[in-house]
């Protein structure tokens, strides 16, 4: 995916609209995760009321446990019993476990708002299947984070997505579209992530699809 010239203004942030209409958010260019826990926040807020009895459910991530503390949200975290064995990628337990592969939620239990921030390249061939039961239990949102790819893309950035991960699945802007439609999770905001390090300014390489729920 590129960036057009959307990158002329690195400082602040801005928005455009893609072509099915969905808006694309380009956030300010920064190397620290702690700006964008700080807009995923931000995002939460906007998205969740907390006027109690909100749910939030994070897959694979626990950086928001103090924050949805002190609005008053329900945050229940899930992750792998164990860190994987390969790649470079971070480990966040201290919740729920799961196999990697089958949601442990009874039928009818839903969550407000379901998180996955960059953890579906990690699961490779149980990406579909998660995405699947992600839309059985998110009553209204689903916030996906995602490293992008494409055949287009720069050959370090191939090299580096597989030191990141081994064996990972890392798609396209156009296929996590598509995928996400198929999946009645259409796109209503990107929220394109810049980086100082890019390899090429002028690309998209992260991003955060927020979805509704069809």
């Amino acid at each position: 995916m590129s960036l057009g010239d959307q990158n002329d203004n690195p400082v602040e942030e801005h928005e455009c609209f893609h072509e099915d209409g969905s808006r694309v958010v380009y956030l300010p260019v920064t190397n620290r995760i702690a700006d964008r826990k700080i807009r995923t926040q931000a995002i939460i807020s906007e998205l969740i009321a907390s006027d109690g009895g909100e749910r939030i459910l994070d897959i694979g991530g626990n950086e928001y446990q103090s924050f949805c503390q002190e609005q008053g949200i329900e945050y229940t975290m899930l992750n792998l019993a164990s860190p994987q064995r390969t790649g470079t990628g971070g480990y966040h337990g201290g919740g729920m476990t799961y196999d990697g592969r089958t949601l442990p939620f009874p039928a009818g239990e839903t969550f407000d708002l379901v998180i996955l921030n960059f953890v579906l390249h990690h699961a490779a061939e149980n990406a579909l299947p998660i995405l699947r039961q992600v839309k059985e239990i998110a009553a209204r949102y689903v916030l996906i984070g995602e490293d992008l790819t494409g055949i287009d893309y720069a050959a370090s950035w191939h090299d580096r997505n597989h030191k990141h991960q081994p064996g990972g699945v890392f798609r396209s802007d156009q296929e996590w579209r598509l995928l996400l439609s198929m999946f009645g999770l259409p796109v209503l905001r990107q929220y394109v992530i810049r980086r100082e390090d890019d390899v090429d300014p002028g690309r998209v390489y992260r991003c955060m699809y927020l979805c509704s729920v069809d």
